[in-house]
């Protein structure tokens, strides 16, 4: 399956498609500002604010929580709900409860050991790479590629991932944290990314807040509970409005570790968000309808060098495929956007006048490539 990625023509997609870089960006880069958000909500469950108590102050604190006092917190906290994880660690409870003089001089350490619960088990940030699955769309050339002057690559699957360059493969993120169950924790990358469908929906179910705490909160769970939670918080990620369908999104995500590991919100650095692919999984390039011969032919230049990177004669079962590149046209007839082969880049440069052309056309869009071997290379087929 191929898979659209849009680009303004700039330093930086220069940059991108010579070192073959993919950046995770975080949701405050993106221009929708509810992109990879999280509905959570903490009911007035009082049974269930006892024990969020009762955990931050035996895994946080050292001192002693009555069940009177931890009746009047839950109490309190009951009246404030329903609260989203962010309102939830806003509260100032020394300050809110100012009025009951009875409790209020022993609430402050509470109320930061609650927060430092909340803080550690908050909805995790991820990190993604967006692309599309269609390749005409005007608003998608209008928006993502500079009103038409940039470009878009063409990205095959394999296996239904895009996977991380072999020669400059990221395989852990290292820290060194107070908080974790070591002084020095690592935490694996995978080695290919999958990619994953944005589904549209016109409204939000906000989930269960307590159901992200810990297990010592939550009671243990079933294995088909555990799994039915997991999938209704994992399609808060892989969710957007309505208003965005146009954008046929599909996106890799980068996931963080577990917070207990590290005993602290984890967030990536930017130099950790950024990661090289396998440079054969590119194949192929559509120059946008406005772009300047001048650019178009800077990026010409740039496959011709690129080509010989794509191949890895020494990695065994290395996939391979052929390059297309396409120009994008404005139709004099319609309001569309019609996309026109324009050759293909192989070992050599061949045009769509050329014999060949048709045939090998069909194969790459058929899912035809090679993988390598010792011995040579054989034909194989994906998707």
């Amino acid at each position: 399956m191929f898979y659209y990625r849009y680009r303004p023509y700039n330093e930086v997609s220069i940059k991108e498609l010579l070192y073959n870089e993919m950046y995770f960006s975080s949701p405050e880069e993106c221009n929708d500002p509810f992109d990879s958000k999280t509905f959570y909500e903490f009911g007035a469950d009082k049974e269930m604010w006892k024990r969020v108590i009762q955990f931050s102050v035996k895994e946080f604190g050292d001192c002693i929580m009555t069940d009177e006092f931890s009746d009047l917190l839950a109490d309190f906290l009951c009246q404030k709900s329903p609260l989203t994880f962010d309102e939830a660690l806003k509260i100032n409870l020394f300050q809110d409860l100012q009025a009951h003089s009875s409790i209020v001089a022993g609430v402050y350490p509470y109320g930061m050991l609650i927060q430092k619960l909340l803080n550690v088990y908050k909805p995790a940030t991820r990190y993604f790479v967006s692309f599309s699955k269609v390749n005409s769309e005007p608003l998608m050339w209008s928006h993502y590629a500079d009103k038409h002057k940039g470009f878009c690559l063409i990205f095959r699957a394999i296996n239904g991932a895009l996977q991380q360059s072999p020669h400059q493969k990221k395989h852990q993120i290292v820290r060194t944290t107070n908080n974790g169950i070591a002084p020095n924790m690592s935490y694996g990358i995978p080695e290919s990314f999958p990619f994953t469908k944005i589904d549209y929906e016109p409204d939000v179910k906000p989930l269960n807040a307590f159901l992200h705490l810990p297990v010592g909160i939550t009671g243990k769970k079933n294995e088909e509970e555990v799994n039915k939670i997991r999938q209704d918080q994992e399609s808060h990620y892989t969710q957007k409005s309505k208003s965005w369908e146009y954008e046929a999104e599909y996106r890799l995500m980068l996931q963080p570790p577990m917070p207990w590991l590290f005993g602290e919100h984890f967030d990536y650095s930017k130099q950790e968000r950024l990661f090289h692919y396998q440079p054969s999984q590119l194949v192929g390039i559509i120059y946008g309808a406005r772009m300047e011969t001048t650019e178009k032919n800077r990026i010409k230049e740039l496959l011709k060098e690129r080509r010989d990177w794509r191949i890895y004669p020494d990695l065994e079962g290395a996939k391979e495929f052929s390059f297309i590149e396409y120009d994008a046209v404005l139709s004099p007839k319609q309001r569309e956007v019609v996309i026109k082969p324009t050759g293909l880049l192989s070992y050599t440069t061949m045009p769509t006048t050329d014999p060949n052309f048709d045939r090998l056309y069909k194969e790459l869009l058929d899912g035809w490539g090679w993988e390598r071997h010792k011995n040579g290379s054989k034909k194989i087929k994906l998707d």
